[in-house]
């Protein structure tokens, strides 16, 4: 009888340690998912700021063209009241 005690102790034993051994593996499997998602999200994060940088680039570029061209049209019209005044 002792012997058969002692054989089915070692038998839960050995369960309650196989069932110890899958949730480590499947809370391993969680982690790592949850960091690759986390690093999804830092990608994003990093991405959505670079095309805001991007976007505030373009409009200040878009500002000293439309500066540059307001300037040109104004010397435009300073070179063509001179020559008409030379004319006459």
């Amino acid at each position: 009888m002792i012997s058969n005690n002692s054989s089915e102790k070692e038998t839960q034993n050995f369960q309650t340690d196989s069932q110890a051994a899958k949730l480590a593996i499947l809370g391993g499997a969680l982690t790592t998912f949850g960091d690759a998602i986390t690093t999804v999200a830092a990608i994003m994060a990093l991405e959505e700021e670079r095309q805001a940088n991007n976007n505030n680039d373009t409009k200040r570029l878009q500002k000293q063209i439309d500066y540059l061209t307001s300037e040109h049209e104004k010397l435009k019209r300073q070179l063509n009241n001179q020559k008409s005044y030379l004319r006459t």
